[in-house]
């Protein structure tokens, strides 16, 4: 048996991690990245690697990306709290594990997706809310269901009913002239592409974060995702109701990505 097979990351699922998609050998949104990755350890009470461990390995990470993908790749990294023994309860020393994969970049969302509410419900667990930790069997179930169903991607709701998330955006939703995102602080993931939307996209009516209950879907005109891979997603059908996948502030949303992040600037 080696050692990976005592790391507390596939053991419990005890670790974090961030997917980022890097532009011909940088990593734009790498403040961000490491941001929320500090935020969710410290919640966690995981050890964050040595500067310059955690430097030299990124860069190791970008360079093979660069070598193996040309302009566009995808850079995986995962944190767990690492090796221990068996049983719940860390150790009360111990060293951080540090992964990184690299991979071929998606293409930008374009083309309108198919969606519908899931019926997988995500649980409520405010302790945990907000963090990309590595417990993602919601997700893989969810995305189990959505593609059983032919769907593009599914929408998740929370236990008590309130629109969170996709199986793997943030979602955003035009209703009564405004557009309103769910907040995340009872479940789902304060992704990267959101937080800069919420910082520099201002749409006609305002953004809002603000609860989403599955009731008012029927009278939402448009739907879009978010993900820090792929960009901004446009909803074209949500079940049997076609959206409009073009809708106002769609344009001006994309260009707040493309200041942030030049792989999503419209060619």
């Amino acid at each position: 048996m080696g050692p990976e097979a005592l790391d507390r990351g596939l053991a419990y699922g005890d670790g974090l991690f961030e997917t980022m998609r890097a532009h011909r050998g940088t990593l734009p949104w790498w403040p961000r990245h490491r941001a929320r990755l500090t935020a969710g350890a410290t919640r966690l009470g995981i050890t964050m690697p040595e500067d310059a461990r955690l430097d030299a390995a990124l860069g190791d990470a970008v360079a093979e990306a660069q070598q193996r993908f040309g302009g566009e790749a995808t850079i995986k990294l995962i944190l767990t709290r690492g090796v221990g023994a068996r049983g719940y309860a860390p150790p009360p020393a111990i060293k951080p594990s540090l992964i990184f994969t690299t991979s071929e970049a998606p293409s930008v969302g374009d083309d309108p997706l198919r969606v519908d509410v899931l019926d997988l419900r995500l649980a409520v667990q405010p302790a945990l809310a907000g963090m990309k930790h590595l417990n993602r069997l919601e997700q893989v179930l969810g995305a189990r269901e959505a593609a059983e169903r032919g769907l593009d991607d599914g929408l998740m709701a929370d236990a008590d009913g309130f629109l969170t998330c996709s199986t793997r955006a943030n979602l955003f939703a035009h209703l009564d002239g405004r557009w309103i995102t769910p907040p995340l602080d009872r479940a789902g993931v304060a992704g990267v592409a959101r937080g800069v939307l919420l910082d520099a996209w201002s749409p006609p009516g305002g953004l809002h974060v603000m609860p989403l209950p599955m009731a008012v879907l029927p009278r939402v005109d448009a739907l879009l995702l978010s993900n820090a891979v792929r960009g901004i997603l446009p909803v074209g059908r949500c079940g049997a109701r076609a959206l409009d996948p073009r809708p106002v502030g769609f344009a001006e949303a994309r260009a707040a990505l493309a200041a942030s992040h030049p792989a999503f600037r419209e060619s």
